[in-house]
């Protein structure tokens, strides 16, 4: 009898069509589930980083600006008493070098500047139609003791103005019932104390318009109750910064260049608290061309409008009042109106 060797049957292995599809769907949604979690966290941290730039951003201009506008007008003990400060630069009338007011301001701005302004600002970025601009003058450094007498070349003061003064600085000399405003054109250190010197040689602008000083004459003379420091006029105004395409806020300080010191700084507006009735007290706030005399405002408030880098952050635009008028976004920025009120304190009693 012929036996046929028996076919063992061998079972199908691997996926049926319908098991691949399921696994091809569960892996889809795992994936998407995933990339929606990235996409919800890389949003979080988005919105999150650029709110907290605003915010920093904020307070850097509160400290600074604060800081400055405190010191406005500081003259040593003679800050709060109404004398002339004796001008010895070159063009003392200026807006640049003109000391007299102690600050000053301009509000909504147009293409056209006023000529001095204008002036100015030569070769600066110019400034944003609408936006207002502060100029405030105080000083640049802590005051240096005088230690002698002056003879007609010089100053005689502590050693710490070979570090708090340089060549070219604008410079107050001031003591309880004079001022003097100059320009450093040489420093010596010498026998204990440095040798400030103040000649019309031309080397620095805008220079000296005279460079003896009568030692003999009371006006001219300060000695160790005086004190030295170096004095600026500082300009904040906003202006478009060619390296974002956005406005930022610009400082420019004297006669030199005016640099970007915050970027996406969208508006800045100014008021002006101003004693009207000689009581040394703020009675309104004034917009600055309604300010008549500088002389009289006390304090300040700025407002600035402050807003993220990236678009992209809100799902919808903002609006919210500034500077008293409504706000409407015109993108997807984050933005944060800011305010600064600051005291002139060296002009109150």
């Amino acid at each position: 009898m012929v036996r046929f060797p028996m076919i063992k049957r061998i079972r199908q292995q691997g996926f049926g069509l319908v098991e691949v599809m399921v696994a091809i769907t569960l892996g889809l949604l795992l994936t998407a589930a995933v990339l929606q979690l990235f996409v919800s966290n890389n949003t979080t941290y988005r919105t999150t980083n650029s709110v907290g730039v605003v915010q920093d951003n904020a307070r850097f201009a509160q400290d600074l600006l604060s800081k400055e506008l405190r010191m406005t007008g500081y003259r040593g003990c003679l800050s709060k008493q109404n004398v002339a400060v004796t001008n010895t630069l070159n063009n003392a009338t200026t807006l640049t070098y003109d000391f007299g007011a102690g600050l000053r301001g301009y509000n909504t701005l147009t293409a056209t500047l006023p000529t001095e302004l204008s002036s100015h600002l030569t070769g600066d970025p110019k400034p944003l139609a609408g936006t207002d601009l502060l100029l405030i003058q105080g000083p640049g450094n802590i005051p240096v003791p005088i230690v002698a007498n002056n003879n007609a070349a010089q100053l005689f003061a502590a050693p710490a103005a070979m570090t708090l003064l340089k060549d070219g600085d604008i410079a107050l000399v001031t003591d309880c019932s004079k001022a003097r405003i100059f320009q450093v054109t040489g420093l010596t250190a010498a026998g204990g104390k440095v040798n400030v010197v103040h000649s019309n040689a031309g080397t620095y602008v805008p220079g000296n318009s005279i460079s003896s000083w009568d030692p003999n004459n009371k006006n001219e003379v300060f000695g160790t109750n005086a004190e030295l420091m170096s004095y600026q006029t500082s300009t904040y105004y906003l202006a478009t910064n060619s390296a974002t395409g956005q406005p930022a806020l610009y400082r420019k300080l004297n006669g030199g260049a005016a640099t970007p010191l915050l970027d996406y700084v969208f508006d800045l507006q100014i008021l002006y608290g101003v004693d009207t009735n000689s009581d040394r007290q703020t009675d309104s706030y004034q917009t600055a061309n309604n300010v008549s005399n500088w002389g009289n405002v006390l304090t300040l408030k700025l407002q600035l409008l402050l807003g993220s880098e990236e678009t992209g952050i809100v799902t919808k635009k903002q609006t919210f009042t500034f500077n008293g008028a409504t706000f409407s976004a015109a993108d997807t920025r984050w933005y944060m109106p800011t305010t600064i009120t600051a005291v002139l304190r060296n002009r109150l009693n």
